[in-house]
């Protein structure tokens, strides 16, 4: 992949569908130049079907998971006051905030500057993805969104699957950290997991991690790639990576709080053990969006800190956070998507638009 690739100019877009700007055996035009619009292929309507029922998969599945557990929603939204449900909100949105911008600065580390507002779009869209079983389904879907804004598939599916290892080492190693630390004798006890820490800071050097998106893309029989990542880019996506996790870990504290949970190591136990689950949760790909092994995972790593009522409680509110989250951002992601075609079809500057060399 050359890094150097230049991304959201409308001749970029057009050429990644597959379909030229203009004709040129059209021959020259009299007055306002109108552009020639070769009719979609069948390949195209082809993914344009499959892109609009993976999305309604996506919503219907997200309504099954929702209504499965609507009765301990409600009953566990209950007893919670509307300080702590504001507060567990906010931080869920500020984590789900954080992992996009993760991802966008792994855009940057393999060479795509990608604009906010076209990252949020891309990322918060695709991240619906995750609803369906399988666990990649939001890179296939993150790819193709970029599209739209002028990044090729595969450029979009290399950044999005280093993002998402990222976010695995990290919740990996936050949930080593924060476990060990939130023990009394959990360093004297563990200390042989350092060495797995220190081989998990080892996987996200930008050598290293290239060379493991590379076996994932012949794992998931993609073409090669000659993978080049920066170091600043690599470091702001783990750095944001971390907050996100930290954000998580509050807003786990400030859930099991409410439902009686006072230790003096709440939050770094609850922050590495929702890491922890998230990973879990991530691995087994039968379940959408983690659906049950995260839940068991939290039973078992909170049991220092909280009972099983507690756990449960912060697994069900958690989730129902997550949700909404996901829901308003996509919708947001939703609504500047229509304002960049309205824009791209207002023939707005090359240059200007969202993805374009040297934006910010």
């Amino acid at each position: 992949m050359d890094a150097r690739q230049p991304t959201g100019s409308a001749a970029d877009a057009a050429s990644a569908d597959g379909r030229p700007a203009h004709d040129p055996a059209a021959g020259p035009t009299t007055g306002a130049e109108v552009p020639v619009v070769a009719p979609r292929s069948r390949r195209a309507r082809v993914l344009n079907v499959v892109k609009w029922a993976a999305a309604i998969v996506a919503v219907v599945l997200l309504v099954v998971g929702v209504a499965r557990q609507w009765d301990e929603i409600v009953a566990d939204f209950a007893r919670l006051d509307a300080v702590t449900v504001t507060l567990g909100i906010v931080l869920t949105l500020v984590a789900l905030v954080a992992n996009m911008l993760s991802w966008r600065a792994m855009m940057a580390a393999t060479g795509f500057h990608v604009r906010l507002a076209a990252a949020s779009s891309i990322f918060f869209v695709g991240q619906l993805g995750k609803y369906i079983p399988g666990g990649v389904w939001s890179i296939a879907a993150q790819a193709e969104l970029g599209r739209a804004h002028g990044l090729a598939r595969t450029g979009s599916a290399v950044a999005s699957l280093a993002s998402m290892l990222v976010s695995m080492v990290t919740a990996a190693l936050v949930g080593i950290l924060a476990l060990l630390l939130g023990s009394t004798d959990g360093l004297a006890t563990f200390w042989w997991l350092g060495i797995v820490v220190v081989l998990g800071l080892v996987a996200l050097t930008p050598p290293v991690l290239g060379r493991l998106i590379a076996l994932a893309m012949r794992l998931l029989r993609r073409p090669p790639q000659t993978i080049t990542l920066t170091w600043g880019g690599t470091v702001m996506s783990i750095v944001w990576s971390v907050v996100m996790w930290i954000a998580y870990g509050a807003q786990a504290t400030v859930v099991l709080h409410a439902f009686g949970a006072h230790s003096s190591v709440l939050f770094p136990v609850a922050t590495g053990a929702y890491a922890v689950a998230w990973l879990v949760g991530f691995l087994v790909v039968i379940a959408p969006a983690g659906l049950g092994p995260r839940e068991a995972v939290l039973l078992l790593l909170l049991g220092s800190v909280t009972n099983p009522t507690g756990a449960l409680a912060l697994a069900v509110v958690s989730r129902a956070f997550m949700t909404l989250g996901d829901v308003v951002l996509a919708g947001l992601g939703a609504a500047l998507a229509v304002r960049h075609r309205r824009r791209a079809a207002a023939t707005t500057p090359a240059d200007s638009l969202p993805g374009s060399p040297g934006a910010p």
